[in-house]
């Protein structure tokens, strides 16, 4: 049986996170998992726990610990993994080079996002760890051309494996009034959502530029804003100075997120950069309409007008015109949802996503223990 570590900072409620839960419940059946969460456990860890993996938490302030090497290469000696996979990208050095040290067979690194936010010190530990790993992983084609761009990454090192998604975690089977009166969202009115954490990239200052333009054009529409993060005060604190708390609602939570969107109108993202955003994957599946900007890597979930609607503009103006025609031509963002929601399922599921993980490490295990 092949032993797998991955490594990650926790295991909280998070897209990352959540992709990471989907291979262990898919690996686990036939691979031993070990799981070491370097900074804490958080929600998921007991889920994993549950599926038969064993998670290790370190409690180390973050990846520049430098206790994170000595810790790592006591895990390795003691679950003696044949794989190891961070999670950690930016600060998967450490991690590395303790696999190295201890002999494990393949090492393996990530990438997620369009991480624009690595300084010079970043990538000078990104560049050394790059020269102790087999593979990288990136979920997307355009977060594999960024990180070739940004840190110098050999192509032919890199494996595009797309996130996948069970879509039926996210088909509700609640009755929509009730959903709107647990929320106190009002009857009557177009749901638009959004689901993000609270962080500059996602944008949600356009957002709310956006709900106001609309709601000039349209009082009939109410406004969802998902997930919890360091911006949040200051988006609620605009809200009120615009004179809008009536028209939003704001869920911190997202374990009730299938109900949220089967009461979407329209899923909104309008990020600056994405990678791979698991969002609009949940809004497919759930046979939510979609309208995204047409960054990073959403146009390769997104088929503009065929399974949703892409806008290259930053201007508020351009998405609200996109939701109205979406609200105003309901059977055809139907349509779309629909085509997407099948598009998802034949394209993004999770068993496709975990079979390719298991094909990768199959082969790099092979080809490092019998050579060539």
């Amino acid at each position: 049986m092949i032993r797998i570590c991955y490594i990650i900072p926790s295991l909280r409620i998070g897209g990352t996170e959540r992709q990471l839960l989907y291979l262990v419940r898919h690996l686990v059946r036939d691979h031993e998992i070990t799981v070491i969460c370097t900074d804490h456990d958080g929600t998921l860890a007991g889920d994993a726990r549950r599926l038969g993996a064993y998670v290790r938490v370190l409690r180390l302030w973050s990846g520049w610990d430098p206790r994170l090497r000595r810790k790592l290469r006591h895990c390795f000696r003691l679950h003696r993994p044949d794989i190891v996979h961070t999670f950690l990208s930016g600060f998967d050095y450490a991690a590395n080079r303790a696999a190295r040290e201890t002999g494990v067979p393949v090492v393996i690194s990530s990438r997620r996002e369009l991480a624009a936010w690595k300084k010079p010190r970043h990538l000078r530990l990104q560049n050394a760890a790059n020269q102790l790993v087999d593979a990288v992983v990136a979920n997307s084609q355009a977060v594999a051309d960024f990180a070739i761009r940004q840190e110098g990454l050999d192509a032919h090192r890199i494996h595009i494996i797309p996130n996948g998604c069970d879509a039926d975690d996210f088909v509700s089977r609640l009755d929509a009034r009730q959903i709107r009166q647990r929320f106190k969202i009002p009857f009557n009115t177009h749901v638009i959502g959004m689901v993000a954490n609270f962080s500059p990239v996602k944008d949600h200052a356009l957002f709310l530029d956006i709900a106001q333009e609309l709601f000039r054009r349209r009082p009939d529409v109410h406004f969802l804003l998902v997930g919890a993060g360091p911006l949040q005060r200051d988006i609620e604190r605009r809200i009120r100075q615009r004179n809008l708390e009536n028209a939003f609602t704001r869920a911190a939570t997202i374990e009730e997120i299938r109900d949220l969107y089967s009461i979407m109108s329209v899923s909104v993202l309008c990020s600056k950069a994405e990678g791979f955003p698991n969002a609009i994957m949940e809004s497919m599946a759930a046979g939510t309409p979609v309208i995204a900007a047409d960054v990073g890597g959403i146009p390769e979930l997104v088929r503009d007008g065929v399974t949703g609607k892409l806008v290259d503009s930053r201007e508020p103006t351009a998405f609200a015109d996109a939701i109205e025609d979406c609200l105003a031509h309901p059977e055809q963002a139907a349509h779309r949802a629909q085509q997407a929601a099948r598009h998802l399922r034949e394209a993004f599921s999770v068993p496709a996503m975990a079979a390719r993980h298991r094909a990768l490490y199959r082969d790099l295990l092979v080809h490092n223990t019998h050579g060539a």
